[in-house]
């Protein structure tokens, strides 16, 4: 043992002392300034844990020597049985010496401490030996931990420490040096002028993508405008085309009373030479002619008017002159069907300040549903009313027909949906009805039941403006 220390002490100067010890405990062999062979250490906490663990290293103490120092311990079985624990002990400076070996400036300080916080070397500035640390490391187990210190003897200390492998140390560095310091501002200047772009070019992109946003909604809800607009359109031609037969009947009698009147003209022509005679008869003839001229151009410009598409323009008008236009379209459709029409308009109601042309669409859309729902029906009835309420006239249209289903009220107002047999409706009359006077600031409310009819109230403001 003594020739292995000699030559142990040779590669590392800082050793005391060494020494063999059975697995009872007890120093059989020692060799070493001190007189320790035959020492029991069974009792001794190293002694418990290398044995559980095969290897121990102290924390720096005192000791018998009462200078600083920690000692190392490996086990080893005995191939007889039994084991054997090598222990050496090892001078403090040794661990100095390998911190006095970092590359560290004259203000800087290193120094390693126990995981308690005790002090193992010396420290420039911050105690002794076996002293204390005055502040706190929160060590993670793999990897080198760095911090900003205040609080301490300078005004900013950067603090790097790390656990020393198998070892139950800490290596702490402490740098105050201006180099040091510089370091971690550069990192923050760049890190605020990385931030500060990075804000930037985000509220840039942002703002350029909310346009590119807008930009597109806009689109869409011009392309949805003008889609609603042909659809309206499309629904008013849909519904002059219900009305053909009815108009033709209207110009085909003033057009048989002026061929009529023309002929009757003719002859008095060629059966009598006296003009005078036949003055009156003559003007009555002709006026009778003028009146049905101006019967054929009120029913033309009236269809031509409804038919025609056009911006959206506010009159004031009475909202029964424009149900009797309505009615007018349908009167003859209505005689043909043998349909009672059960009218009661309010009298004394204020005019409306709206768009008359599209309330009157509106009216032709119900109206013509109410047709098509009492065809079925032996006798069928249509009431239409007028009256107010409040600041709101409404109109109601109600029929005797054949209903709705009440799980489907809620979706007539929906595009494309329709309760007509297959082939006999777009789905789209309700649909624009309903948008229509929504934009004119009102309400369509239905009532119907399975079988005994149905009855639409809308109701608008007497100052409709429709929206842009």
């Amino acid at each position: 043992l003594a020739d292995i220390f000699t030559k142990f002490k040779r590669e590392v100067s800082g050793v005391v002392d060494i020494g063999v010890i059975d697995s009872a405990g007890i120093q059989r062999s020692y060799v070493g300034p001190y007189s320790l062979e035959g020492k029991d250490y069974s009792n001794q906490d190293w002694f418990h844990e290398v044995t559980v663990r095969n290897v121990y290293v102290s924390d720096v103490f005192m000791g018998y020597r009462k200078i600083p120092h920690f000692a190392i311990a490996v086990k080893r079985e005995s191939s007889e049985g039994g084991f054997w624990i090598l222990r050496a002990t090892i001078d403090m400076k040794t661990l100095q010496k390998f911190v006095s070996s970092m590359n560290i400036g004259s203000e800087d300080d290193a120094f390693i401490v126990s995981r308690d916080g005790v002090i193992q070397t010396p420290s420039r500035f911050y105690g002794d030996v076996l002293e204390k640390i005055k502040f706190d490391l929160a060590v993670s187990k793999q990897g080198t931990t760095v911090q900003e210190m205040e609080g301490l003897q300078s005004e900013c200390t950067m603090c790097g420490y790390a656990s020393l492998r198998d070892a139950p140390w800490i290596l702490v560095a402490m740098i105050k040096s201006t180099p040091y310091l510089k370091i971690p501002r550069i990192f923050k200047n760049e890190l605020f002028f990385i931030t500060v772009i990075s804000i930037i070019f985000g509220i840039v992109v942002a703002a350029r993508v909310a346009n590119i946003l807008v930009n597109r909604i806009r689109d869409a809800e011009k392309e949805r405008e003008d889609a609603i607009a042909q659809s309206e359109h499309a629904s008013k031609l849909a519904s002059i085309g219900r009305l053909a037969s009815g108009v033709a009947h209207e110009i085909n009698n003033p057009l048989a009373i002026i061929n009529e009147k023309a002929g009757l003209m003719k002859d008095l022509l060629e059966s009598s030479g006296d003009l005078q005679q036949n003055k009156e008869k003559f003007l009555r003839l002709i006026n009778s002619i003028f009146e049905s001229v101006n019967r054929c151009r009120t029913i033309t410009h009236r269809l031509l008017g409804f038919s025609r598409r056009v911006d959206t323009a506010h009159e004031l008008f009475d909202i029964n002159d424009a149900v009797r236009e309505v009615l007018g379209f349908l009167d003859k459709e209505i005689l043909f069907r043998n349909i009672k029409l059960d009218l009661n308009l309010g009298e004394g109601l204020p005019r409306v300040l709206s768009d008359k042309g599209q309330i009157e669409q509106v009216l032709l859309n119900i109206v013509n549903n109410a047709l098509d729902a009492v065809q079925e029906v032996r006798e069928g009835i249509i009431a239409v009313a007028t009256g107010t309420k409040k600041n709101r006239i409404w109109i109601m249209i109600r029929d005797n027909g054949s209903g709705i289903p009440k799980d489907k009220l809620k979706q007539i107002f929906e595009p494309f949906y329709t309760t007509k047999e297959k082939g006999k409706g777009t789905g789209l009359g309700l649909f624009i009805s309903y948008g229509i006077i929504k934009r004119l600031g009102g309400d369509i409310l239905v009532e119907s039941k399975l079988n005994k009819g149905t009855m639409f109230t809308i109701e608008i403001p007497t100052t409709a403006f429709t929206e842009e």
